[in-house]
């Protein structure tokens, strides 16, 4: 596989890096694959998944805005990130795209071929249908006090990070969050997804402020675009996402994270033409706990594609 090429996209005055990795397909033989990852991650963290699919089809690797080598401007609202997609599909595909999309990154797949459905050939959506519903009943006074709280500390997030002291530290952290991690791929990450300032200064490679892309939207503002979906779509879930999902959702000490029975079943149903698949091995970062497992799913999927009569509509698949 040859070293991906970065190119640079205008986003109406924002830069967006990209990665675009070509093998031995031909140009044009097969759809492109635009991969979008997730919040506080960056695009280079895809690339064992991206090289795979690299060999069947052109691919172009995303860094979102605030993220990786791409331009944080400080502005991060969803329907930014759709205009994004946009822009790159716009710029470097020709064709309608597959969108491949992690966490945030499903959610903007999601938001977008609902939006632009004559642009979308096939999506996979890996961990990106949200955190489980919070099963208790709330005050709706109390509710609106959270909601403003949480306003408040997350558009108060300065821009400034605390350094890093070194790429060793940011692999311990890495490994720390995902415990399935190798040590040598918690380090190549680390590298990644850390940047050296013009200080000398060594940081993660985000913008803090890109939380601010969840503020104002509410618990089913996700779901509002799932059944205008029309491509066929591939759903990838973690099994253990709710280790995940018990750290960064803040909702009291009774909360576990888990998703009830036929939660996620029912999310998957309410797409028009879509496939479900439960990793077993997996929690929310599936690129981390299963890359090649995670690339053998999504080549299924996208080589079913060729084949319309073989694709199954809201399917449970379980690939242990």
């Amino acid at each position: 596989m040859s070293e991906p090429r970065r190119v640079k996209v205008d986003a109406n005055g924002v830069s967006l890096n990209v990665y675009q990795l070509t093998d031995s397909v031909e140009t044009g033989s097969q759809p492109p694959v635009i991969m979008l990852h997730g919040m506080r991650d960056v695009g280079l963290s895809l690339l064992p998944i991206a090289e795979a699919i690299a060999r069947e089809h052109p691919v172009y690797l995303m860094d979102l805005r605030g993220h990786g080598w791409s331009d944080q401007p400080g502005n991060y609202a969803m329907v930014q990130h759709v205009f994004d997609l946009h822009a790159v599909l716009a710029t470097l595909a020709e064709t309608p795209s597959i969108l491949f999309g992690h966490s945030l990154g499903g959610q903007i797949v999601c938001r977008f071929a609902a939006l632009y459905p004559e642009l979308a050939h096939a999506a996979v959506v890996v961990e990106g249908l949200g955190p489980p519903a919070r099963r208790h009943h709330q005050d709706p006074a109390e509710a609106m006090r959270m909601e403003g709280e949480r306003i408040l500390q997350t558009l108060s997030i300065p821009e400034t990070q605390r350094p890093l002291p070194d790429i060793q530290f940011a692999a311990e952290r890495l490994l720390a969050n995902n415990p399935r991690l190798p040590p040598e791929r918690a380090l190549e990450l680390a590298r990644q997804g850390t940047r050296t300032n013009a200080d000398g200064v060594l940081n993660w490679a985000f913008d803090q402020r890109v939380a601010s892309v969840f503020v104002g939207l509410g618990a089913d503002d996700s779901a509002r675009y799932w059944p205008q979906v029309r491509c066929p779509t591939c759903i990838i879930s973690g099994a253990l996402s709710a280790e995940y999902w018990r750290r960064a959702v803040p909702a009291g000490a009774d909360w576990n994270g888990e998703f009830a029975a036929g939660e996620l079943d029912a999310r998957a149903a309410s797409f028009q033409n879509a496939e479900h698949v439960v990793l077993e091995g997996s929690g929310h970062m599936v690129h981390f706990d299963e890359p090649e497992r995670l690339s053998e799913v999504t080549l299924q999927f996208l080589q079913r594609q060729r084949q319309p009569d073989r694709v199954k509509n809201s399917q449970l698949l379980s690939a242990t």
